[in-house]
């Protein structure tokens, strides 16, 4: 009897447990970085835009794989040329030649240390989990921020205007993040060449100077005061000639040594005011 007793507790605990609902938030994070390095997690192929996983053939699953990894790395301002380690985990060897092929497509330089592992399975019933190792290049940050320094010295200042092209992509995303209206447009280096000039009509040679510049991956921050004369009409207010002052923060972000997207916010009740009391 108590055996019996001891069987019906034992099933009835194992029945508990199978009706507990499972972690809702894993137990691991998906990067960390530590001394200069970039830890990721591993990589199934789940479609991050839908949730589901990718289960049409092993190849676009490994393509997904690929994508999941790269994504993460976007995020860091990386690449997949910044992975100096990458471990592959397959349900099945016979698909390591086609795991080859396309992770092969991801790099256009030395590839990675790696090591491939069959194992008997894998969560959400992936057949395929990749996680790496990157390292987080401090001189990508530093080359980034030399080049803005260069552009705002030459472009932004009104000094050289017409080299706009030699720091800026073919088109570039412009966000104006005013309070008010926040509008995203389209600009070439022609284009940004003649809104500098615009600023020289408005404000004529105005001095500028960088107060803050901080870069951080394919990112850099910056704040300026920029100081002309009110030479030409602004939102209504005819000229007065007198002094002006503007104080801005942007942040760029580069793509191959190149300006592709910036987000600009501007002290703008400041400059009303300042526009008013004229």
């Amino acid at each position: 009897m108590k055996k019996l007793g001891f069987l019906i507790l034992l099933i009835n605990s194992i029945y508990t447990m199978a009706q507990e609902k499972p972690v809702s938030v894993l137990p691991f994070s998906k990067i960390v970085s530590a001394n200069g390095l970039l830890f990721i997690s591993g990589q199934i192929g789940v479609d991050l835009s839908t949730g589901k996983p990718v289960t049409t053939s092993f190849e676009a699953e490994a393509k997904q794989v690929m994508r999941n990894l790269e994504n993460a790395l976007k995020d860091e301002g990386l690449n997949c040329n910044d992975l100096i380690n990458v471990t592959i985990y397959l349900k099945n060897m016979s698909n390591y030649q086609v795991t080859n092929q396309v992770y092969a497509s991801y790099f256009n330089g030395k590839f990675p240390a790696r090591v491939c592992i069959a194992v008997a399975d894998l969560p959400s019933h992936a057949n395929i989990e990749i996680s790496g190792i990157a390292k987080i290049s401090s001189s990508s940050s530093t080359s980034n921020k030399e080049v803005i320094q260069q552009f705002l010295k030459e472009v932004r200042s009104g000094q050289y205007p017409d080299k706009a092209s030699l720091y800026m992509a073919d088109t570039v995303s412009a966000h104006q993040m005013n309070a008010e209206d926040e509008a995203t447009v389209k600009r070439t280096p022609e284009n940004y060449a003649e809104h500098v000039k615009e600023f020289l009509k408005m404000y004529g040679n105005f001095s500028f100077e960088v107060t803050e510049l901080i870069a951080e991956h394919d990112k850099v921050y910056v704040r300026w005061k920029q100081t002309g004369k009110h030479l030409a009409e602004i939102d209504g207010h005819p000229a007065t000639g007198k002094p002006l002052t503007e104080i801005a923060s942007v942040v760029y972000r580069l793509e191959n040594g190149k300006i592709a997207e910036y987000w600009i916010q501007i002290d703008r009740l400041g400059f009303e005011k300042q526009l008013q009391s004229n």
